[in-house]
């Protein structure tokens, strides 16, 4: 059985406001998905070709026009903490994903307190345990979000989403801002964690080396349709002009590799 279907998505958006007339935008169009358990699916999509939209229609943070999700076979809500407790997003706009008047520390463990019911003195040992897991320092975690960096803040957010041991984790463009060792560190815990775990991921970027690098399979995105749906292999090579246009644009002139 599937993890995560998604049966038929189609989604639009009003654009336009007082000076201008309103008028429907389609982002999604008859797109269907699928993905298994313990995989790592790379979507790829210039801006612009659904790709955040569709993270968003997977998290229930909004509700398709046309078809429907299914998790694990059945329909979900997305408010209950049954699926919270599954699925989790690390979110591109690091900044707004924190409460700008708590610590980060605070931040993290507070799906340790809602999700697991651990107890204070639990979530502040294992909040501490997940910022050493993103390389961040227990004095980082008694900031707020304005006093650290964009790069450490995504990988707060990364922590934050680790809490409560998802089955899914779904990260739109969440390792833009870091540097390529630190890249290539977090790709090294998610790719443990799904080793371990079984844990599946859903990794949105425009870097075709990090989808090299951790993905087995990959998603072209275009106009709001799959344009191409492949295992990712070794000097991969794509078949639709959308892929190809991206690959001509990213792909670095020599692998990421390991430090």
């Amino acid at each position: 059985m599937s993890l995560l279907h998604a049966h038929h998505l189609s989604h639009s958006y009003t654009s336009g406001g007082l000076l201008t007339r309103k008028h429907r935008v389609q982002v999604l169009r008859d797109l269907s998905l699928e993905l298994q358990p313990g995989q790592s699916l790379g979507l790829l999509g210039r801006s612009g070709s659904g790709k955040s939209t569709l993270a968003r229609l997977l998290m229930g943070l909004e509700q398709p026009e046309q078809g429907h999700i299914t998790f694990q076979g059945a329909a979900f809500d997305p408010t209950s903490k049954a699926f919270l407790q599954t699925v989790q997003m690390v979110f591109q706009d690091a900044p707004s994903a924190f409460n700008p008047q708590r610590s980060i520390a605070w931040s993290i463990a507070e799906p340790l307190r809602h999700l697991c019911g651990l107890s204070a003195r639990a979530c502040q040992a294992r909040a501490n345990e997940l910022l050493a897991q993103v390389h961040l320092a227990p004095a980082d975690g008694a900031k707020l979000p304005a006093q650290l960096s964009g790069g450490q803040l995504q990988r707060a957010g990364l922590a934050r989403a680790l809490a409560a041991k998802p089955q899914l984790i779904i990260l739109d463009e969440a390792l833009s801002n870091l540097d390529r060792v630190l890249q290539v560190q977090m790709l090294g815990l998610l790719a443990d964690l799904r080793e371990r775990l079984g844990t599946a991921f859903v990794l949105i970027t425009h870097d075709l080396s990090l989808v090299q690098h951790f993905c087995q399979r990959v998603v072209v995105l275009a106009d709001g349709s799959v344009a191409e749906d492949r295992s990712v292999v070794a000097n991969m090579q794509f078949a639709h002009p959308a892929g190809q246009l991206l690959q001509a644009a990213v792909l670095p002139a020599r692998p990421l590799r390991q430090p």
